[in-house]
């Protein structure tokens, strides 16, 4: 999300369009050719005209496959150049003595067309909806962030030449096209992800695809936004779980004035007065040699995707999840001892993410809802944890902000009865049974129970029916000690 210049701010924008999520079936294709509604890389998304929104809704009402609508909203670039390269921000996250590894997974950059006739990024950068028309220097920028070679010429990227996977968004980004974007470089096997963009208002296609990437191994990184002197509202998809949101620190290792300050952010990154590649013909710093810098937390997500790249090619045995810990748990702290809103768990530091201890792996994620895990979301449900069967304990783990629930499916034999229970090592966890016909965790539970700390909750649900009941059983973050809590949840026949 770039930094705006003094006084300037994007106008509000009327959406042309409207995105609607509808529930696979042989009748919905033939709808939406109906309204000419488009489908989206994500299925069961369509974007539709907005004077043919209401009626294309209507129409997948009636036949019981509507899921949701919504104005197909615009996404924002903010930032201002600054002057000319100070060559800073690299050395602060990795000590020039640190060689990087040999790349073992690509960068995925959503965004402007990276600009490949540059030395520094052409022989890395794959575009996947080509030809390139660079009209924008935004992604050029963030990609020389993290891959610029270390050829002698221009800036060097935080893991010189890690291949990138380029997907060229239009001036004005929707979250239709920023949502085909993100599915289009997963498909191209990209294992990271960086988003340098941002809205304060949420849009349930792109959230979906968020999650789904997230789901299929990918880590997300994404700028925490610029919005501390605006409000400071959380921005999207940064502020969404299981997305690692970066906050901008300037030269004195202090937050950027502009950068976002909210319990949704990870970690920091230099965000102030970045050395970046920008094409030639945008240019514009006084100084025609394809270089400048810039300021937002739009350069320092690139940093920090750049640094999970390097993380993941030397310890390619982690999860994304196992990623994302690694590189929070080992940031040098700022600020105020511990965890604080305006830079996370501290500045990104790869020397330190590259020995820090493994952290417990995430299994079944993403699964923070119902719609997660019974197959309203995403294309199949999850398969259940629990039919009867003995088997090994869950072992996981919930955060207050990045993962607060989990969600799991379990299915109780005929006449059958199961003891559920909740042990943690460390925070606090409650649990919670839900019915299998819900949607969603609104409502009275069918069972719960909220000890204090390690304590064990426990419970037994029972199905006196003839036929196998489904259950959805809950995990929910409750430590007033520790953002995480570590859990293993076991089943077992009463």
């Amino acid at each position: 999300m770039r930094l705006p210049t003094t006084g300037a701010r994007a106008a509000a924008v009327e959406p042309h369009g409207w995105l609607v999520g509808a529930r696979p079936g042989a009748s919905v294709k033939g709808v939406a050719a109906r309204y000419g509604a488009r489908a989206l890389k994500l299925a069961g998304a369509f974007s539709v005209p907005r004077d043919r929104a209401r009626g294309f809704a209507a129409a997948l009402s009636r036949r019981g496959a509507l899921v949701y609508a919504e104005p197909d909203i615009v996404l924002h670039r903010r930032s201002a150049p600054d002057g000319a390269p100070a060559g800073w921000a690299r050395g602060a996250v990795v000590p020039p003595t640190v060689p990087p590894p040999a790349p073992k997974v690509s960068v995925g950059i959503v965004d402007d067309f990276v600009d490949t006739t540059l030395p520094d990024l052409g022989a890395q950068t794959q575009i996947l909806n080509g030809p390139p028309a660079i009209t924008g220097a935004h992604g050029t920028e963030v990609a020389s962030a993290v891959s610029a070679a270390a050829n002698g010429i221009g800036v060097v990227g935080i893991f010189p030449s890690v291949p990138l996977i380029s997907y060229g968004l239009p001036p004005t980004i929707t979250c239709s096209a920023a949502a085909n974007g993100i599915a289009a470089v997963v498909s191209a096997k990209a294992r990271v992800v960086n988003l340098s963009f941002g809205s304060t208002e949420q849009c349930a296609t792109l959230f979906r695809v968020v999650e789904g990437a997230y789901g299929a191994g990918t880590l997300v990184v994404a700028a925490g936004g610029n919005e501390f002197t605006n409000g400071n509202q959380p921005s999207f998809p940064a502020a969404w779980p299981h997305v690692l949101s970066v906050a901008a620190v300037n030269i004195a290792g202090q937050p950027g004035f502009f950068s976002s300050r909210n319990a949704a952010i990870d970690i920091a990154a230099p965000g102030v007065d970045v050395p970046v590649d920008v094409p030639l013909a945008l240019d514009t710093d006084g100084v025609p040699d394809g270089t400048t810098s810039d300021s937002g937390t739009s350069f320092a997500s690139p940093i920090v995707a750049g640094a999970a790249a390097w993380v993941w090619s030397s310890r390619s045995n982690l999860t994304n999840g196992q990623v994302a810990d690694v590189l929070r748990d080992s940031a040098s702290d700022l600020g105020a001892p511990g965890y604080d809103t305006q830079t996370g768990f501290g500045l990104v530091n790869i020397a330190r993410a590259l020995t820090a201890a493994t952290p417990r792996d995430d299994p079944l994620e993403p699964n923070d809802a119902i719609t997660f895990v019974d197959g309203t979301a995403f294309s199949t449900p999850d398969p259940y944890v629990w039919r009867g069967f003995a088997r090994a304990p869950i072992r996981a783990s919930v955060d207050e902000i990045e993962d607060p629930v989990d969600v799991y499916r379990i299915r109780i034999p005929a006449r059958g009865d199961v003891r559920v229970r909740l042990s943690t090592s460390f925070g606090n966890a409650d649990l919670f049974a839900f019915p299998g016909n819900r949607k969603s965790l609104l409502g009275t539970p069918a069972k719960r129970s909220g000890k204090k700390g390690k304590a064990t909750d426990a419970f037994t649900l029972t199905n006196p029916s003839g036929t196998a009941r489904r259950f959805y059983i809950a995990i929910v973050s409750a430590s007033r000690t520790s953002l995480n809590s570590a859990y293993s949840l076991r089943f077992s026949r009463r």
